[in-house]
């Protein structure tokens, strides 16, 4: 994706003008040495319009000269003044259909509410895609991103005319003007989660860029929590704030003010259920500019005066540099549905994309469908389904599992051999051409035993995409979002009282137990048994409801299948065995 850069950035263009004015300058004052100075005239009265224009409260004055990102217009001639154009006080206007309810204020004519009627917030109200303390900090969603800062305050501050206010089913156009500056922004109503924006703004009649914005953030974080996804001629990314990993270290990725270069089919931010997408008309003339604003915010939202934490919001600008955008704006839930059924132009691709199942979405995707479907046809709770599903996948794996356990069984089974073999080479280095004599004795011995040295390994490889697809489908799984379950009241967040993650420790450490260490140093199989099960306790401790049903229920199935293993007739065979060695230590 290459970076977008406005004109005057380029050094060489800067200098050209510098030439051309000093060349008008020295010309000017040529002229004026060699002409004769003109009469004075007496002084004009300036219209009565254009006085008021200037005079009436309120009204900013003059834009000033463009900042150095702003794009130069040259117009061909002087524009004239258009006539002022601003309302006397703030008014309100609703647009609204079945999914949802946008109240707009002609205060910048910006988006001040954005409820989604048929979703509800963690205190059981309906949930407004706005997050009111950011957009105060940061900007309302649908204001205008201008690389001139002074323009882009006057534009987003003033007080537009309003076509209509109150309750409207049809389009509503916002107009505003000082004289020099003028904005247009149209919002027409559509199907589904979408709103139909088109901004304009002009200065002396002239286009400037100014880009419909996201900038706040989205109604339902409370967190550092955001992405910027878009699709950009069929591929499509995401990207969150900080790249990189715990291992690799983190690298910022998303700086304020950036702007990268289309096509962009979509793009917009995103959380982890909800997302806010602009789809332009052109998308090949569309500019992206990401938006990364620390703020502070209060650790408890119910005590705002207490400590606070520093977080990134992550925020989009996308529109059309030439100063005309009309687009259609997605804010809603990134259902599997919702996000298929919604084009982002007329056979144009769809939103399905804004889900992010990882690498192995390819089988995430099979699993949240056939987990939707066994909810919506069958067990009718979210929290049973998930575990019907791990019981039938726990199974489908089983012969994998067997197969691991049982090479583990054998490897255990053939310890002594195995370390008689490597006390008689242990006085040879690693370089020795005798070593490979002991790796031939290794290879008899398990091809005598019926060992394959990898057995334990590779199938529990094999099962690996499944589970990481298991876990990637229920972390974008929406409709687990405030679903019940026993003591659980909402399977999107961790389980209130810990139980689970208990559970699963209780449960690890007598499988971790139960499961043979073939020729493992007895302190390190007993730091491994205790280990174990605290850090997936720990990690299952924060992690979403929905997500330790999966882990308690997968861990007890896998604990059942090793006592069975433990008790078939290699099982005991080794077991007796362990037993046998164990004495003569004694």
């Amino acid at each position: 994706m290459t970076e977008y850069h406005n004109p005057q950035n380029d050094s060489g263009s800067e200098k050209r003008l510098l030439l051309v004015f000093l060349f008008v300058f020295v010309m000017i004052a040529v002229v004026q040495f060699l002409l004769p100075k003109p009469q004075p005239q007496p002084e004009k009265q300036k219209p009565g319009g254009q006085q008021q224009a200037q005079t009436t409260p309120g009204t900013p004055g003059p834009v000033p000269a463009a900042s150095p990102k702003a794009p130069i217009r040259r117009p061909a001639a002087v524009a004239a003044s258009v006539p002022a154009k601003h309302a006397e006080g703030e008014t309100e206007t609703i647009l609204e259909n079945d999914n949802y309810r946008v109240v707009l204020t002609n205060r910048g004519a910006v988006v001040k509410s954005w409820v989604l009627k048929h979703l509800n917030d963690n205190n059981g109200k309906p949930l407004d895609l706005v997050n009111s303390k950011l957009a105060e900090a940061l900007g309302y969603p649908l204001s205008l991103f201008a690389y001139d800062k002074d323009l882009e305050g006057k534009i987003n501050q003033g007080l537009y005319v309003a076509s209509a206010t109150g309750a409207q089913q049809g389009p509503v156009t916002f107009e505003y003007s000082d004289g020099q500056v003028s904005v247009r922004k149209t919002f027409r109503p559509d199907k589904g989660f979408v709103l139909g924006i088109e901004t304009e703004v002009t200065n002396q009649g002239q286009r400037v860029t100014a880009l419909p914005q996201w900038p706040g953030g989205l109604g339902d974080q409370i967190t550092a929590m955001g992405k910027i996804d878009w699709q950009s001629n069929g591929k499509i990314e995401h990207k969150a704030a900080v790249s990189g990993s715990f291992f690799t270290g983190g690298k910022k990725w998303i700086s304020n003010g950036d702007t990268l270069s289309g096509p962009f089919e979509w793009a917009g931010t995103a959380d982890q259920y909800f997302a806010a997408v602009f789809m332009p008309e052109s998308a090949k003339d569309t500019v992206l500019v990401t938006l990364n604003s620390p703020v502070e915010v209060p650790r408890d939202p119910n005590k705002p005066e207490d400590a606070k934490d520093k977080i990134s919001v992550i925020g989009v600008a996308v529109g059309n540099t030439n100063g005309l955008t009309r687009a259609r704006v997605f804010a809603g839930p990134k259902t599997v549905e919702v996000l298929e059924n919604t084009l982002a132009q007329p056979g144009g691709p769809d939103l399905r994309g804004l889900t992010d199942f990882g690498t192995f979405g390819f089988i995430a995707r099979p699993l949240f469908l056939w987990l939707k479907w066994t909810h919506e046809h069958w067990i009718h709770n979210w929290g049973w389904a998930i575990a019907f599903l791990t019981l039938v996948i726990t199974m489908a794996l089983l012969p994998l599992r067997i197969t691991s356990m049982k090479s583990s069984l054998k490897m255990q089974k053939i310890q002594p051999q195995m370390k008689a073999l490597q006390e008689k080479y242990k006085r040879y280095g690693l370089t020795d051409p005798r070593r490979a004599e002991m790796q031939k004795e290794m290879s008899e011995l398990y091809k005598r035993e019926g060992v394959n040295p990898i057995g334990g390994c590779f199938p529990m490889l094999l099962q690996m995409p499944f589970l990481f697809a298991f876990y990637s489908m229920l972390a974008n799984a929406i409709e687990l979002r405030q679903a019940n379950w026993l003591w659980i009241k909402d399977l999107s967040a961790p389980d209130p009282y810990h139980i689970l993650p208990i559970i699963i420790i209780v449960l690890m450490f007598f499988s971790q137990k139960s499961m043979p260490q073939a020729g493992m140093d007895p302190t390190q199989q007993k730091m491994l048994t205790f280990m174990g099960p605290v850090m997936f306790g720990v990690l299952s401790w924060s992690v979403a409801a929905g997500l330790s049903v999966y882990w308690m229920i997968s861990t007890l199935l896998g604990y059942v299948q090793q006592v069975m293993i433990n008790r078939s007739a290699l099982g005991q065979q080794v077991r007796k065995t362990l037993e046998r060695r164990t004495t003569r230590k004694r």
